[in-house]
């Protein structure tokens, strides 16, 4: 029988415990490591020579040899004019890449022992290179599309919706053709809150591997114009399309080949036809609502999305590979435009909402 990626001792090539035993130098050259390779090729960001560039100890700063300038190895990524040592940024790292369905900010900031607000700017940046280093490729070959709700659920209030008493009540009001209760003030303010995350999940062409790429959308309802536009953006033509009984879904026939699923009499056909890596996608972000953050608002919805699908597509690389990655997005990716001056004010003012605000 084949071990599971997660029993081998594979995927401990990296660990928090590796961490916990390096020394800040060490450190340090783990990211020199990954973005320059080694001391001999480092990079000037200010006029782009690579050379072995005179090194300031003490600062762990660069001196280009051609143009004077100062840099360091966080130069021009989300952690540029870092307080955090390296040793805390990796920590901090790791304790995010080790964490199956994410971290609380209350949790890594006890980890790292840092204050709630460090924590919390921490984590934005690293889904905002999470999100900038989405996948841009469309998808191709079998696609399984679905939407689930998210944010916005309502509080039953002191009375049990499931009581007899309460069960009895409806009856009689059905009976008696009285007019349904709405929702109250508190929970119609939570419903404006509800959003729709679309997901769009490739399955690698070995059934027992799941999907491989997944790319997410947030929009207000799981509608028809949302879906074809989502479709024609991201999958190739010719590909086939797995999802619900949904009627958003059902022009898609029009341009792919649309097989569906009636969820309300199976949950996968005969023939295969399901959407269960969508489910599985849904099931990862619904454990962080309930079990991590126990509430999920509007305006980061996409970030944590975003993150969600990729630690579902990275999900058999092992801690070091989760890491590499990482670093490699962070220092392609500049300056940190949401969370650079967070708490000074600079922050981002909108969420990100399919056909409206897309960054």
């Amino acid at each position: 029988m084949v071990q599971h990626i997660l029993k081998s001792s594979g995927v401990r090539d990296f660990t928090v415990a590796h961490v916990a035993f390096m020394t800040e130098e060490e450190c340090h050259e783990k990211f020199l490591e990954v973005r320059w390779g080694d001391w001999d090729s480092v990079i000037c960001p200010h006029c782009g020579v690579v050379d072995r560039h005179y090194y300031r100890k003490n600062r762990k700063q660069f001196r280009c040899k051609h143009c004077d300038g100062y840099f360091s190895v966080t130069t021009d990524t989300p952690f540029e004019d870092r307080k955090l040592s390296f040793k805390h940024i990796l920590l901090g790292l790791m304790e995010y890449i080790s964490s199956a369905n994410g971290i609380s900010h209350h949790a890594l900031a006890r980890k790292m022992n840092v204050q709630i607000k460090t924590a919390q700017v921490f984590v934005g940046k690293i889904r905002e290179i999470l999100h900038g280093s989405r996948p841009k490729i469309q998808l191709e070959g079998v696609v399984q599309i679905d939407g689930g709700h998210f944010g916005g659920r309502p509080r039953s209030g002191r009375v049990r919706q499931n009581s007899i008493a309460t069960i009895k009540s409806h009856v009689e009001d059905r009976l008696q053709k009285k007019p349904r209760k709405g929702r109250s003030a508190a929970n119609s303010r939570r419903y404006q809150k509800r959003r729709v995350v679309m997901v769009l999940r490739e399955l690698h062409p070995d059934p027992t591997m799941g999907a491989t790429r997944t790319i997410i959308a947030i929009s207000f309802s799981e509608n028809e114009t949302d879906a074809i536009n989502l479709a024609k953006t991201y999958i190739k033509p010719g590909s086939m399309i797995m999802t619900d009984e949904n009627p958003a879904y059902n022009q898609l026939s029009c341009w792919y080949d649309h097989q569906t699923v009636q969820h309300a009499t199976e949950f996968s056909t005969v023939d295969g036809i399901n959407d269960n890596q969508a489910e599985s996608y849904f099931s990862r972000l619904r454990r962080y609502v309930k079990g991590v953050s126990h509430r999920i608002e509007p305006k980061y919805l996409a970030d944590i999305a975003t993150e969600m699908a990729w630690r579902e597509d990275n999900r058999r690389r092992s801690e070091g590979q989760k890491l590499e990655f990482i670093l490699k997005a962070a220092f392609s990716h500049g300056l940190s435009t949401w969370w650079r001056g967070y708490w000074q004010g600079f922050m981002r003012s909108d969420e990100i909402l399919w056909g409206i605000t897309q960054p």
